[in-house]
């Protein structure tokens, strides 16, 4: 009777050990990345669910244009789970010179495993994504700027950074003045130089995937409203470009995107609710591509119409990574305006069913930006808004550790990172072909082994 009730007794414990040991599997299993909602547990059976270890998270790195919210440093939200607050990365600056200077330019290197971050004032700085820590600073030559536009540095230093393939050299634009600078993105020491005498104001930028083509926009008007059209070399260590020619527009060049072979460039440009088009092989400016006139010329003719972001009607645009859309701002209705992108890229269709509707840019300070995420799902502009790209909806807004909404988020980075190591990475700009530097693996591991 005593062996019955001990056999009986066991095997009710071995019964609560199995459920209790299911219940903390599914309890522990981790949502796959980007699921705010949660769900299921992975499959797997008997304690063993695999667990991915990678983690999302977006860096925003403020303030924004004309010191926007009061926010200084780098924002870190976790994108896994709805874009909580993980840290704040500070410049190290002291409290008389907070919020500090507006950032200007922001990339990633995987294999440095670093961000680097431009500002208005005239640097570039390199922080450790292990340690949070700057680890160089550059800014530019002794003397060198002949530009004042916006009090430039006198060491032309430093508009928008781009990271050439590979990780190991990042490109970025003098503070308005007629060059552009290669940079070791391990030391921060100059590797090369390219001239761009026709368009004297450097400021936005887009490249090939392989970086051996590029667009180098210059915020000029009148005879220089030009984008340098150039081709790059890399020798070792040694960059080197040289222009091949020059496209102008109608108008000041603003933000750019190209497709995925650099064949055609969409230029936002002052005065104009919508976008240019630049072929690269002939050098011309194609078409002009404008907003239905009803919808904007009347509110951008009106003193006493809403706010402008950067006192433009259109200061923003993308193209998905496949090249199917053209995503413009629309500072006239607060909204993001797209057109499809059929066939040869030559002929942008708008299409008002897409349109995203964002906060008004009274309040936010306009949606002046925007980035994509390298599979296309997911869009941050640069009033704070996170949006479904193939939902074409805004579905949730950037907030700080306090929980107040951010705004001026122009420039952001989206990385895949796993135990602090950078996997992946997305250009601040958004273009057509975008691919991560590297493709990261959804490592997992047994559940019960995560847990030990």
């Amino acid at each position: 009777m005593k062996i019955r009730k001990l056999l009986m007794v066991g095997g009710c414990a071995a019964l609560m050990a199995a459920v209790t040991g299911s219940v903390l599997a599914q309890n522990n299993a981790a949502p796959p990345p980007g699921n705010r909602a949660g769900g299921a547990a992975p499959p797997g059976g008997r304690g063993f669910a695999p667990r991915s270890t990678l983690k999302h998270r977006l860096y925003v790195a403020l303030p924004g244009d004309n010191g926007a919210d009061g926010q200084s440093g780098i924002l870190v939200l976790d994108a896994d789970h709805d874009y909580r607050f993980v840290a704040r990365i500070p410049y190290g600056l002291p409290a008389s010179k907070l919020p500090g200077s507006k950032i200007s330019g922001m990339t990633a290197s995987v294999p440095e495993n670093r961000i680097y971050v431009t500002t208005d004032d005239g640097q570039m700085m390199a922080f450790d994504l292990g340690t949070d820590k700057m680890v160089w600073d550059f800014k530019g030559e002794k003397n060198a700027a002949k530009s004042t536009r916006r009090g430039a540095a006198a060491d032309g230093c430093c508009e928008r950074p781009w990271t050439m393939p590979g990780g190991k050299a990042l490109m970025v634009a003098s503070g308005y003045n007629s060059w552009w600078w290669f940079i070791d993105a391990h030391s921060g020491k100059i590797l090369g130089k390219i001239d761009t005498p026709q368009a004297p104001n450097a400021h936005n930028l887009t490249l090939t995937a392989d970086g051996t083509f590029g667009a180098l926009a210059s915020l000029s008007g009148g005879e220089n409203a030009n984008v340098a059209i150039v081709n790059i070399a890399h020798n070792g260590n040694s960059y080197s470009g040289k222009v091949k020619c020059y496209i102008h527009f109608s108008d000041s060049p603003r933000p750019l995107t190209m497709n995925a072979d650099g064949s055609l460039i969409y230029v936002n440009v002052n005065n104009l609710d919508g976008f240019e088009i630049g072929d690269t092989k002939t050098c011309k400016m194609i078409k002009r591509v404008e907003l239905p006139g009803n919808l904007w010329k009347a509110k951008w003719a009106d003193p006493n119409h809403r706010f402008f972001g950067h006192g433009l009607p259109s200061h923003g645009i993308g193209m998905t990574p496949d090249g199917k859309e053209i995503w413009v701002t629309d500072a006239a209705n607060s909204s993001w305006q797209i057109w499809d992108n059929p066939g040869d890229g030559r002929n942008p269709v708008y299409n008002p069913a897409k349109t995203v509707k964002v906060e008004d840019g009274s309040v936010s300070g306009g949606s002046s930006w925007i980035t994509m995420t390298n599979d296309g799902k997911l869009a941050f502009a640069g009033d704070g808004s996170i949006i479904d790209v193939r939902a074409h909806k805004m579905i949730g807004q950037m907030k700080d550790e306090y929980g107040h909404l951010v705004h001026a988020t122009e420039k952001v980075m989206y990385g895949t990172f796993d135990d602090g190591k950078l996997l992946e990475a997305t250009n601040q700009f958004a273009i057509g072909g975008a691919k991560p530097a590297d493709k990261p693996a959804d490592k997992a591991v047994p559940e019960k082994q995560a847990r030990n």
